[in-house]
């Protein structure tokens, strides 16, 4: 081997060496979005961590999906708030805790414990890539104390306290652009209908369904949230 194919052979073995930090840098970030429940009119931020003694601010919504944040993959999802103990050392307060998805891009659902940031979350995390959750897809999330049910279309569903649901339902023959929607709940033994709509169905959007009881009058309650896909996904 000549010296100048042994140079040049150097040159392309460091600038492919000099590649890898890089893509695999790229590889560990992961692109995050927030949700809050129930919803609040002027819902308060909170803190993510993100690495030792690091955190951001981010925004929890609750009738639009937050900001995207791109962050280094952690072992869990941590939200809760900076603070000092009674040493004036830093200390984080932690408000909830998530598993952390392989997927590159994660829906964060924080279901509020109580009126306050500081009561608690329960932390519900989405794979929120367009092929699991895309357009035309309803996600069900149950935050109720009673079984939910029901039919949208020609997809069924049924989801206990504190768990989800995501279907894709056909539109109806009639009109294309919606889906009929009947939804159930049980109480005790006894099934009764909650809602009977049209619910419409698109390609470039989905839908987010909160099932949870009103804090004042204990009655179920429903929040939906209608996320429009950016057109190139």
């Amino acid at each position: 081997m000549t010296i100048s194919s042994t140079t040049t052979l150097l040159l392309f073995v460091g600038w492919a060496l000099s590649l890898l930090p890089c893509s695999a840098q790229n590889a560990d970030k992961v692109s995050l979005q927030f949700l809050s429940f129930p919803k609040s009119i002027t819902p308060e931020p909170v803190e993510l961590v993100i690495g030792k003694n690091k955190s951001i601010t981010v925004e929890i919504p609750s009738n639009e999906l937050s900001p995207v944040y791109k962050v280094k993959r952690q072992s869990q999802w941590s939200v809760g708030e900076s603070t000092t103990d009674e040493e004036s050392k830093p200390l984080f307060k932690i408000f909830g805790q998530g598993k952390v998805l392989n997927s590159p891009k994660q829906l964060i659902l924080l279901v509020r414990k109580g009126k306050k940031n500081s009561d608690g979350f329960d932390v519900l995390v989405i794979d929120n890539r367009i092929a699991h959750f895309g357009g035309g897809k309803f996600l069900f999330m149950n935050a109720a104390q009673v079984d939910i049910a029901g039919i949208v279309g020609n997809e069924k569903f049924a989801i206990q306290p504190s768990k989800h649901a995501i279907i894709k339902p056909e539109p109806d023959k009639n009109n294309r652009r919606v889906c009929h929607t009947l939804l159930y709940y049980r109480k005790g033994r006894e099934t009764k209908p909650f809602l009977s709509s049209k619910w419409p169905l698109s390609g470039d959007a989905r839908g987010l369904i909160f099932f949870y009881h009103d804090p004042r009058s204990k009655q179920l309650r429903l929040h939906s949230i209608r996320d429009f896909l950016p057109k190139n996904g």
